[in-house]
């Protein structure tokens, strides 16, 4: 019986491994081909597609050649969405066969993570090797997520709705800076000269990285900036940047400090007022409101923490290490917003009252 389950979502995890990883062999071969090259194998090609399937996975990598060495955890979020809806199909498929929620969860789990540990032992050489410890925190949060019901309660369903509202601004105060230096973006891209498979790759790969581009844009408007690179902080107060690489979509980026763009940091202070409102007018006891309000204020500052780390990371060399956003220094910001907005709403009523109190005394 447990040979039978093990086999039947061992079967699943195959499947949704190969939806992905055949793709990308044959788009690494044909980039391979057609480049030209008279050294390595087709071996290489195939150790590149399976390089590209674990970092779909944000699974980071230890870089060591003759020509660069560095570690490699800026990776794309939008890559993530593949895997994570080929994990839900597979163990969906397990279920029905298995019909127990437990049991196909834990055999899906212990499969892919046989799959995942051999495809990593398989791809690593003398200059590539992975960082299985936060590789496996990714890939189990990964599963967990994907294993899911995901039925979220009112209570976490409206800061979810918000966030992602405040995500949308970033991204729309993005496309405009991106499309105010579009110039920069044609010079960009005449520079590189991708051709035409490069080109669409080139393309395909600023897409995957937009998530990322979106978080880093809510946290500058936000006022706690983002790194490119070593020694570099780029926010509304400050702005020390150095050498960019030469991506066409980080044409978008702001030339020199901008306080004006402070003004959407209202948008933490109004987020924490609705759903801070909602909790207070629940018909519920003193403590149960209390409690409400602890698990907000950890939700909100734990879920940026955990997206800032996501999010960010190094691009191999040690200049372009850290990129992306501090998770201190968001949750700094975060918090400040949330415990201001919370003191205004428990002492302004009391204000207010005494206020009145006084004025009725003096008629």
């Amino acid at each position: 019986m447990v040979a039978r389950r093990l086999w039947i979502a061992l079967q699943q995890v195959i499947r949704s491994v190969l939806i992905i990883l055949f793709p990308l062999a044959f788009i690494t071969l044909f980039a391979w081909a057609t480049a030209g090259s008279t050294y390595g194998t087709t071996s290489d090609p195939m150790r590149a597609a399976v390089w590209l399937w674990l970092g779909s996975h944000l699974t980071p990598f230890n870089i060591t050649s003759n020509e660069v060495s560095g570690y490699l955890s800026y990776l794309p979020l939008g890559a993530v969405v593949l895997p994570w809806l080929t994990m839900r199909l597979g163990y969906k498929r397990v279920l029905l066969e298995v019909e127990n929620k437990k049991i196909s969860r834990a055999y899906f789990f212990i499969a892919y993570l046989l799959i995942y540990l051999l495809l990593t032992l398989i791809s690593s050489n003398a200059q590539v090797s992975t960082d299985l410890f936060r590789g496996l925190v990714i890939l189990f949060i990964l599963l967990l997520t994907a294993t899911s019901d995901l039925k979220f309660e009112n209570s976490i369903k409206l800061p979810i709705h918000i966030f992602l509202i405040m995500l949308g601004i970033a991204g729309i105060l993005f496309s405009i800076s991106l499309i105010l230096n579009f110039s920069t973006v044609k010079n960009l891209t005449i520079v590189l000269n991708p051709g035409i498979l490069g080109g669409v790759l080139l393309l395909l790969l600023q897409l995957l990285y937009l998530p990322n581009i979106m978080f880093t844009t809510l946290s500058y408007i936000l006022g706690s900036g983002f790194s490119l690179g070593k020694a570099t902080e780029i926010s509304p107060f400050v702005f020390n940047l150095r050498e960019i690489p030469a991506i066409p979509v980080l044409a978008g980026l702001p030339s020199d400090k901008n306080l004006w763009f402070l003004l959407p940091t209202l948008m933490v202070a109004i987020y924490s007022w609705i759903n801070l409102s909602l909790i207070f007018k629940l018909n519920i006891d003193a403590k149960s409101k209390r409690q409400l309000t602890l698990r907000f204020f950890v939700l909100s500052i734990a879920g940026v923490m955990m997206i800032s780390f996501i999010t960010s990371g190094s691009l191999i060399s040690s200049n372009m290490s850290p990129v992306g956003v501090n998770p201190l220094r968001i949750a700094a910001v975060v918090t400040a917003h949330l415990l201001l907005v919370l003191m205004l709403m428990k002492l302004w009523p009391m204000v207010f009252r005494k206020k009145v109190g006084k004025g009725r005394l003096a008629v």
